[in-house]
């Protein structure tokens, strides 16, 4: 909720190398395409890991800002459409003046404190959660199709999550893990009836309040009966992992 305002953003939290970088691009096209801002939740596991990856697929660039609609004059940076988004040129690249302001303005983009129409601006800024749900990044399940125990995991602790469970399936426990890469928003759907699936759901995190294991809660009213948390520096392992979970 951090911010001036309530306003839409995206959490993005990379698991891989990979995903750093088609994660990042994501990132620039969903804050180009919706106007809102973008989060990549990195840490210095992943910043100091070295791997072998395939050459990646770069896409076609990113278009910033539209082309001239009208030419006319009439152009607002600020206007009031359907989906929240309204319309952007750049600055100085056609006839139409482009103003920006960072307090609350009017559809030309002078700042106003109409009351009225800071309601109006709010919700429809508020008009993009609906499409950035709609295009929220599922979680990964990886591991035993039927599966006992469930891992759920985000950021840098994939690949340690999904060893565990590959080592627990091996000792005859069918586990599999459950991978967010993005953390906000949520959309329950697109994960609660794997979670639910589980004979018991075990979340992992490096931190000491289980800050994920709570969002989940909050936005589902699902309760991890079990956390296993790492906060005293050191990155989450696959031994560290099964040591918590041998020890219940």
């Amino acid at each position: 909720h951090a911010g001036h305002g309530e306003f839409p953003r995206v959490l993005f939290a990379p698991g891989s190398v990979e995903q750093c970088f088609h994660l990042t691009r994501k990132a620039f096209e969903f804050a180009n395409r919706y106007q809102s801002p973008v989060f990549i939740l990195t840490d210095q596991f992943l910043a100091d890991s070295f791997r072998a990856v395939e050459p990646f697929e770069l896409g076609p660039p990113i278009r910033a800002c539209d082309e001239e609609k009208t030419g006319d004059g009439s152009y607002q940076r600020y206007r009031l459409t359907e989906n929240g988004v309204s319309p952007r040129l750049a600055p100085g690249k056609t006839a139409s003046l482009v103003i920006a302001d960072s307090d609350e303005h009017d559809e030309t983009g002078h700042i106003t404190e109409d009351l009225a129409l800071r309601k109006k601006m709010v919700e429809k800024r508020l008009k993009k959660i609906e499409d950035l749900q709609k295009e929220a990044v599922p979680p990964e399940l990886i591991g035993d199709e039927d599966y006992e125990l469930l891992l759920v995991s985000w950021g840098s602790t994939r690949g340690a999550a999904i060893e565990a469970a590959r080592t627990m399936t091996e000792k005859a426990t069918p586990t599999a893990s459950l991978h967010f890469s993005q953390v906000w928003p949520l959309m329950p759907e697109q994960f609660m009836p794997v979670i639910e699936r589980a004979g018991q759901a075990v979340c992992l995190e490096s931190n000491a309040l289980g800050q994920f294991a709570r969002l989940i809660r909050r936005e589902t009213g699902f309760e991890f009966k079990r956390k296993i948390l790492r906060y005293d520096g050191l990155p989450i392992t696959p031994q560290y992992i099964l040591r918590n979970l041998e020890a219940r």
